[in-house]
């Protein structure tokens, strides 16, 4: 994900920004991402872009 802030300095801690992501596993050894349940939480006039990997 990626967030854009509305100035250069943020209107959002750093901190309160990553906990945004939520991630946890759906099983105890997970293998690949669709072992894993990915929430992206927002915040008011934070823009949040999903951005797909490999």
């Amino acid at each position: 994900c990626w967030w854009e802030h509305n100035s250069k300095l943020g209107q959002y801690s750093s901190a309160k920004v990553h906990r945004l992501l939520d991630i946890k596993r759906n099983v105890d050894e997970p293998k690949t991402i669709d072992d894993y349940n990915i929430l992206v939480h927002e915040l008011d006039s934070l823009k949040v872009e999903t951005i797909d990997g490999l």
